[in-house]
């Protein structure tokens, strides 16, 4: 007897191909003003009923031209822009706790800098923010 081993090409392709999304980074642009504290980014996580779950940010890459800052428990509300579909559309509008990440740059640095660092959650992807300095 035969056994389709041509109906398994497709599905350790799909399989491969999954396993690189997750491996994928975020890669995000933000501006910052030089010489001044910017907020460029939020992260927090919500459950179904909107209760705040815990979040662990790592900075893997230090900017080259500033300085990076994370403050935790931060309450902040979550943005009408959350897909109302789903379960935690139904948050928007609900404050929750997290962390901000924020950059200074060098006194009269202008030009890209960039920070990278991961989030403790599932699935884990790298972060890249690209940070343009006015």
């Amino acid at each position: 007897m035969r056994m389709p081993i041509v109906a398994l090409v497709p599905l350790i392709a799909a399989l491969s191909w999954i396993e690189q999304g997750f491996a994928e980074s975020l890669n995000l642009t933000r501006s910052a003003k030089s010489g001044l504290e910017s907020l460029i980014v939020e992260e927090r996580l919500w459950d179904r009923n909107c209760n705040a779950l815990p979040v662990t940010v790592t900075i893997t890459k230090i900017p080259a031209n500033g300085a990076i800052s994370v403050k935790p428990e931060v309450r902040s509300t979550i943005p009408a822009s959350t897909p109302a579909q789903g379960s935690t559309g139904a948050c928007a509008g609900k404050q929750v706790t997290g962390n901000e990440i924020w950059y200074k740059s060098n006194p009269g640095f202008r030009g890209t800098d960039s920070v990278s660092y991961n989030v403790s959650s599932q699935p884990q992807r790298p972060r890249v923010i690209t940070i343009n300095v006015e």
